[in-house]
């Protein structure tokens, strides 16, 4: 195996698989990009067993072949290669290739293509476009509120389903808070028409990742265990979570009869400013509803204390509420428009977030106990 390639991009090409070769995994393959060459095109995979991304890249002189190379050393190779000469890799016997580009040359250990985990099929079904800045929007607005927590499977993803009419839904929650956001999607009924898929946390930032390469649409299809995208010349597959995702839709409350708007930046920069003072571990802020200002404040037994004052629209009774400051400050950042509306009951109930006018985000955020 042999091939020329501009440099600038086969960097490109090595950066955007470098997020699911995994350094530290027991297999050692893992931590490897498997490159082949056919006719004029290389193609680079990288895979974590869970998620698979290949990347396709015109190149010159090409013979056919495979090897699998160290992802992160290879990239390292290309950045300090010089910027005005082609790069030459040629093969060699014991899985060993030359790198050179100008007066420049590296030998590199590989290993056999044969170690290198088995490449998914494609699904069979015709693929939906989604648009790219929509679906990277949807996914930044949720992703963050799915579970980290390994133990509690079902929520480590995200949710996809389709809503009313061609609106794509996704929803996610670690099971303190919730977040929902929905856009128009075109045809995504052919695509989950008749199923929901529930994509892990770490996929669907990889899927978003490839949606934000540019401008256009994303295809999306989906088989019986994975969720396909493709964009340009790169594809990702992504095993779907085999889980049951619990009925979110009882957990959004329907009675919260006092409304308190704010506006958002000077929220977020309260928050932010408040929680300087919270606990490490539980970020705890307090929320004292009353009039026509929010008092906002922390305590640290060990520290200190603080508190601002927010303007706000607010008519109902006295109200002081605790939450994970942290919650409510990824709640707001999903928040585009300039003012942000929560809807309160009581001092021990759900709180929606959701922007004034727009109603395709909500996010419902569990209260704490405050002493």
């Amino acid at each position: 195996m042999n091939f020329s390639v501009d440099r600038d991009q086969l960097i490109d090409v090595l950066v955007g698989i470098q997020g699911v070769a995994e350094r530290r995994h027991t297999m050692p393959v893992l931590s490897h990009a498997l490159l082949t060459v056919s006719g004029e095109t290389l193609s680079v995979v990288s895979s974590d067993l869970e998620i698979v991304i290949r990347c396709l890249q015109p190149v010159t002189g090409g013979e056919p072949g495979s090897i699998a190379l160290p992802a992160r050393k290879f990239l390292d190779i290309a950045k300090v290669l010089p910027k005005d000469s082609p790069v030459k890799v040629d093969s060699k016997d014991g899985n060993y290739v030359e790198i050179s580009s100008g007066r420049s040359h590296f030998r590199l250990a590989g290993l056999p293509p044969q170690e290198f985990p088995e490449m998914p099929e494609k699904p069979s079904g015709k693929p939906v476009p989604v648009d790219g800045e929509l679906f990277g929007k949807l996914v930044e607005s949720v992703v963050y509120f799915a579970s980290s927590d390994e133990t509690r499977y079902n929520l480590a993803g995200v949710l996809m389903e389709k809503a009313e009419g061609s609106m794509l839904r996704m929803v996610a929650t670690d099971g303190h808070r919730l977040a929902m956001a929905e856009g128009e999607a075109g045809k995504i009924e052919e695509l989950l028409a008749s199923r929901k898929v529930l994509v892990p946390k770490k996929g669907i930032l990889e899927i978003r990742k490839l949606a934000e390469t540019g401008p256009g649409s994303i295809e999306l299809s989906a088989s019986e265990k994975f969720l396909f995208a493709s964009k340009a010349d790169t594809e990702v597959w992504v095993r779907l979570l085999d889980a049951e995702f619990p009925d979110y839709r009882q957990v959004i409350p329907k009675e919260n009869p006092y409304t308190v708007t704010v506006d958002r930046a000077a929220f977020a920069e309260v928050l932010r400013r408040v929680g300087v003072m919270s606990p490490d571990k539980s970020h705890n802020v307090r929320l004292s509803f009353s009039g026509k200002q929010v008092e906002v404040s922390s305590n640290n037994p060990d520290q200190g204390e603080a508190q601002d004052l927010l303007e706000a629209e607010y008519e109902g009774p006295a109200l002081k509420i605790g939450f994970n400051g942290k919650y409510l400050q990824d709640a707001v950042s999903a928040v585009s428009e300039e003012k942000v509306v929560l809807r309160i009951k009581d001092e021990v109930s759900q709180v929606i977030l959701q922007p004034e006018k727009d109603a395709s985000y909500l996010a419902v955020v569990m209260p704490m106990r405050i002493f």
